[in-house]
């Protein structure tokens, strides 16, 4: 009974920051198109909003060094110590965000301030998501990991969804036009929530009866580079989806008129709910499987698929386009959903919050902080939104031969993989 209790504090003080996390990174997001032509200079909209992308991507590569940083104090001073150190960065970064001046108030100060917090909140994010799902999937002891795992991306996305709400209310007709700036401010305020409930967890069972020796990076980067670089593909193909969708393909149906602003957040709302059934339906169906083979079922979904779905959405009626979104999330969140379980096992306890802090969020830098970028180019090249399918095919391509790696590296068949316990 006891050991329940501390379990569901466990969980619910992880849970509560990756909430957070999503919250604000789908914030960002859902509110670039509104904000941009506010905080960039440009002489139409989508000028600005690919201004925009190029900030996001900037940013995102501070992920990675905040991976390292946050990884070396979880696997030096544990787990508890790196969860809280990122809270207080993600909400300070956040509220600020809320407060920038516009371009026309500060000129090109607003470009650099938007771009030094974003970074610094980013840098934060690198300790957080993977960091959250080591400490609960360690405090799992084993049973249900890969359900435990998918539960905390669940409630994860929930924050998502609390964002797209947010964005609802906040892009009513009758809310003022710096209404998008109260979202960041409660962002931050829910973040100093998230520290007081933090401050209060009890330390991963794991690390608590490790060997005290802490291997470095230079260890991890000579005995785990296959592991290191599943982790990267995995980070940037669970990215990828669902930033085309959010970032890319609806900020573009918006401008040529499919929908308004407040519209918009509607659709990106009930993709998030979606997204979070489709998350414990896989959980549940792949508690009894391995990580890897859900995952490969995921890879080789997004390869089959990518064009034919996004060829949907030239297509332009609304049933196709809402077919298209339903089933590339259903593909991304049967790779999402047992990375917790899977980083947790192919990496031993002394590097476990480095390597797959490490790994995923190098992936969620270079190929998702890339996807807008690379796809505004397919895009504009083709004037199809079907010409984008090469990136998706690329990482989901990409993730298959490194699990596949992985699995033949562990000596046991496609499917399995030794677990590294402590």
């Amino acid at each position: 009974m006891l050991k329940q209790k501390l379990f569901n504090q466990a969980f619910l003080g992880a849970a509560f920051g990756t909430l957070v996390e999503y919250y604000d990174v789908v914030l960002f997001i859902i509110f670039l198109p509104i904000f941009s032509p506010v905080l960039f200079p440009g002489a139409s909209t989508y000028q600005t909003l690919v201004m925009g992308y190029f900030i996001l991507f900037i940013s995102m590569l501070t992920r990675p060094l905040g991976a390292v940083v946050f990884g070396y104090l979880g696997d030096t001073y544990g787990r508890r110590t790196a969860l809280l150190s990122s809270m207080y960065g993600i909400a300070i970064a956040t509220f600020m965000i809320g407060l920038i001046p516009s371009y026309a108030v500060i000129g090109v100060w607003s470009i650099v301030m938007i771009t030094v917090i974003k970074a610094v909140q980013v840098f934060c994010f690198g300790g957080e998501y993977n960091g959250a799902g080591i400490y609960v999937v360690e405090h799992a002891q084993n049973k249900q990991e890969l359900l435990t795992g998918s539960l905390l991306t669940a409630i994860a996305v929930t924050g998502s969804v609390l964002a797209c709400l947010i964005g609802v209310i906040l892009t009513l007709p009758a809310m003022p036009s710096w209404s998008w700036r109260l979202a960041f401010i409660f962002g931050g305020i829910i973040g100093i929530a998230g520290i007081a409930y933090r401050r209060n967890l009890l330390e991963s069972p794991h690390f608590q009866g490790a060997d005290t020796y802490h291997h470095g990076l230079r260890y991890l980067i000579k005995h785990y580079p296959i592991e290191l670089l599943s982790g990267v593909f995995l980070g940037g193909l669970t990215t990828a989806p669902i930033t085309t969708i959010l970032v890319f393909i609806n900020p573009i149906l918006m401008q040529k008129g499919y929908m308004t602003s407040h519209q918009l957040m509607w659709l990106h709302m009930f993709l998030m709910i979606m997204a979070i059934l489709f998350l414990v339906l896989v959980g549940i169906v792949a508690d009894k499987k391995s990580p890897i083979q859900v995952m490969l079922t995921g890879c080789w979904f997004l390869v089959v698929l990518a064009y034919p779905l996004l060829k949907l959405v030239d297509g332009g009626t609304w049933l196709m386009i809402i077919t298209a979104f339903l089933l590339l999330i259903m593909g991304n969140e049967m790779i999402l959903a047992p990375t917790n379980a899977y980083l947790k096992n192919i990496f031993i306890m002394q590097v476990r919050y480095r390597g797959s802090s490490l790994s995923f969020c190098l992936g969620m830098a270079v190929f998702g902080g890339m996807t807008p970028l690379v796809e505004h180019y397919l895009y504009q090249m083709t004037g199809k939104f079907s010409a984008i399918s090469i990136w998706l095919i690329f990482m989901s391509l990409g993730a298959i031969v490194s699990l596949s790696w992985v699995s033949r590296r562990q000596q046991e068949p496609i499917g399995m993989v030794t677990k590294c316990e402590v």
